[in-house]
């Protein structure tokens, strides 16, 4: 669901290059996720945004707490724009030994999808070795139990 959109065609001409047009937010409760060593989509990262021109960039923003545990274990990310894959992260995150190892997700993304239909953007992400990944992991009767794990947010920019 739109934040703020700019509906006249002639106030969105007025606004210069690198204006603001249109923020989409979405939130998911979803706290964990085990991938294993081939590219999974990753549970409440998918956004939908539609550009009002083909010009438009989309920045796609996601934030979220996370962990790693697993000996000699690489943590990597795709962005997806459907099924494109749009950026590869290979070894965003590194553990090595068998301690829990704070991984957090901080991915920006700036993309120019030249069109005018609704797209929609997620995050895939792998380990090396079968080893655990947990976003937000929530402690069982912690008062954070009902709490977003995890928040994206998608911007189209005046092109």
């Amino acid at each position: 669901m739109p934040l703020t959109k700019l509906n006249s065609a002639s106030v969105i001409e007025r606004l210069p290059v690198g204006s603001v047009i249109q923020t989409v937010e979405a939130q998911s409760s979803s706290t964990r996720t085990d991938p294993d060593t081939s590219f999974a989509d990753v549970s409440g990262t998918s956004i939908s945004i539609t550009p009002s021109s083909t010009s438009s960039k989309i920045l796609i923003i996601w934030n979220a707490g996370g962990m790693s545990n697993g000996a000699n274990s690489s943590l990597s990310f795709k962005v997806l724009r459907g099924s494109t894959v749009v950026r590869y992260m290979p070894r965003y995150g590194y553990q090595h030994g068998t301690d829990w190892f704070p991984t957090p997700i901080a991915i920006q993304y700036l993309d120019s999808p030249t069109t005018t239909s609704s797209v929609t953007y997620k995050l895939q992400c792998k380990t090396e070795a079968d080893a655990d990944f947990r976003i937000n992991d929530i402690i069982s009767g912690s008062d954070d139990t009902n709490t977003d794990a995890i928040v994206v947010i998608a911007m189209e920019i005046k092109g």
